[in-house]
């Protein structure tokens, strides 16, 4: 197995606000000939109800490609205001609505049940409900050795990008492993 990239994920919390970062980098062969790079911030509350998002900036950059997004979510109001920038719009915001990294997070602090949830949720473009399947435990390797985790795989939708994360069961449900496919149904990260 070669090495094709490198993630780094931050996570702050005073209390009741927290800023979770994500940094990703392609390295190796990949960098010389399709240069990855990929960060995500998310800032927001902590409730009774897990992570409340208010603000989640998307910077992707793909080869020569570079493509920034935005949602800054108004709870007082229902509204999130989000989009490729400049051009934002303004749309109805859905309870327990959470960013690409809010949700990973969210699934931590509020482990579901097995079977079939239904999450609103953005990666900064628009704001989708999507289904992921929540399955029985399992032991996967990892650097830690090996480790029971509950998959949380999204539900595929032709056309759209997804991901999939393991909750550590023994490490307060962390996530210890997350991929993302492309819109082709592809491994494009882990």
């Amino acid at each position: 197995q070669t090495t094709v990239g490198r993630t780094v994920q931050t996570w702050e919390f005073d209390g009741t606000q927290y800023t979770l970062g994500s940094q990703s980098e392609s390295t190796g062969l990949i960098e010389m000939f399709r240069p990855h790079r990929y960060y995500y911030l998310s800032k927001g509350t902590v409730s009774d109800q897990g992570l409340r998002p208010e603000r989640f900036i998307a910077s992707v950059k793909r080869g020569s490609r570079s493509e920034e997004s935005l949602a800054v979510f108004n709870w007082q109001e229902g509204q999130v205001r989000l989009g490729r920038m400049p051009q934002q719009d303004t749309v109805a915001l859905p309870a327990g609505s959470q960013d690409l990294i809010s949700l990973m997070y969210q699934l931590a602090l509020l482990p579901p049940a097995p079977g079939r949830i239904t999450l609103p949720f953005t990666r900064g473009r628009q704001l989708e409900t999507t289904s992921f399947d929540v399955l029985p435990a399992e032991t996967i390797e990892t650097p830690l050795g090996r480790l029971r985790a509950v998959p949380v795989i999204q539900t595929r939708e032709t056309g759209r990008e997804s991901l999939a994360v393991w909750l550590a069961t023994e490490y307060r449900n962390l996530p210890i492993r997350i991929r993302f496919f492309n819109r082709d149904g592809e491994l494009s990260g882990e």
